[in-house]
């Protein structure tokens, strides 16, 4: 089966869908594929795997949508492709694997987070918005007018398709997965007591982690303001609340100060070595305003991690009874706080940690790919 992958940039290094499309192109070129990705930069190499880069036209960043969409276009023409597959809405593609969610979705949640002025304010410059209008013009005549079959990367997503586009078929969900080094590395416990160490937790101290490129997005704010109150509620002055992320940490850094916590939350630049920030912690949280189906959670329990997250998390369907703690917004501080208090407790968290050893199977690549090949079979061709 010959393979495009399309995707704006190719770096793994900046984790999310970026690091999804390089470990599922991997898996892909083992099961004896023909993978090509097609993107306009990237900088990435991997055996089985060619990268085309057709790079950027246009002076605005609606013109260099439609550019892409043209250029890919142009790369698959006359080399026999069987599936092209986007986690953008170009058109021509048979598979759309919209990882950031449908269009619709993305703007209910950016209204979702705001309040007051800033609310009234995004509905009324929404419909400016010429680069969303075009991408959700490409979702709709990919999604409407029958050329794409849409595998989702979680049933949230899915019920986006119904609720947003009245789709009932062409639509499926192939759950998303995360590749992780084995939760027995030799360096595990080197690295947990290094860490630990400069971040001034003892070593039987609860530690949370979260890991976000968009602060605001992942409710960061939240998240610091129910760690320092159930800090204060229970007297765990030790606990520490670790922040990894690109994003400027000032405005946050004085909040933590704000809230009396600026001793316990750390903030840490982003790295190609996350596990070995999960290796020190005892808890993953991530307070999503959206989050299609997020990557971080599912690491987290790769490694036996428990996680809090919100019901806006597609990632949270993959957790029966223990092993994430779902809230029902990044604002119910008192059900935040709750979850704080119950995975600092040893016992609670070896209850919830054993619920995520259940799901490692279940959240490597290799189902998540021989699902997707199956998929791959009942797409229509490329337009």
């Amino acid at each position: 089966m010959k393979i495009a992958l399309v995707i704006e940039r190719m770096d793994p290094h900046r984790g999310g869908r970026e690091t999804s499309t390089a470990q599922t192109a991997m898996e892909l070129a083992r099961c004896g594929c023909d993978v090509t990705i097609i993107c306009r930069s990237g900088s990435w190499e991997a055996p089985g795997v060619d990268v085309r880069q057709v790079g950027a036209r246009g002076t605005s960043r609606t013109s260099r949508l439609r550019n892409f969409a043209a250029d890919v276009a142009r790369a698959i023409e006359g080399r026999g492709f069987d599936i092209l597959q986007t986690t953008l809405p170009i058109p021509r593609a048979n598979v759309y694997r919209p990882r950031g969610g449908t269009v619709p979705a993305q703007i209910a949640a950016s209204l979702r987070r705001r309040r007051g002025p800033g609310r009234f304010l995004r509905r009324i410059t929404e419909p400016l918005n010429v680069y969303r209008r075009q991408m959700a013009a490409f979702e709709r005549d990919l999604l409407t007018g029958g050329g794409a079959i849409c595998l989702c990367v979680s049933q949230m997503v899915k019920n986006e398709c119904l609720t947003y586009y009245g789709m009932t078929d062409r639509v499926e969900v192939v759950y998303n997965c995360a590749d992780a080094p084995s939760g027995e590395s030799d360096t595990r416990d080197a690295d947990r007591l290094r860490l630990r160490n400069e971040i001034g937790a003892a070593p039987d101290a609860p530690v949370f982690l979260t890991v976000a490129t968009n602060f605001e997005l992942k409710g960061i704010a939240q998240a610091i303001e129910a760690f320092a109150k159930w800090r204060g509620d229970s007297g765990c002055d030790g606990a520490r609340l670790v922040v990894v992320g690109r994003q400027s940490p000032h405005r946050y850094m004085k909040l933590a100060a704000d809230c009396g916590a600026s001793d316990a939350v750390v903030f840490a630049p982003p790295t190609e070595e996350i596990f070995k920030w999960h290796a020190s912690a005892d808890a993953v949280i991530l307070l999503s305003w959206y989050d299609p189906c997020s990557r971080v959670v599912l690491e987290a329990a790769r490694w036996s991690i428990p996680s809090i997250t919100t019901r806006f998390n597609g990632a949270a369907e993959a957790f029966g009874d223990g092993g994430c703690i779902v809230v029902d917004s990044p604002r119910d501080t008192d059900a935040i706080v709750a979850a704080y208090g119950a995975l600092a407790d040893p016992v609670t968290r070896k209850k919830h940690s054993r619920a995520c050893s259940r799901l490692e199977d279940y959240l490597g690549v290799e189902r998540h790919v021989e699902e997707l090949i199956d998929a791959y079979g009942r797409a229509p061709a490329i337009r």
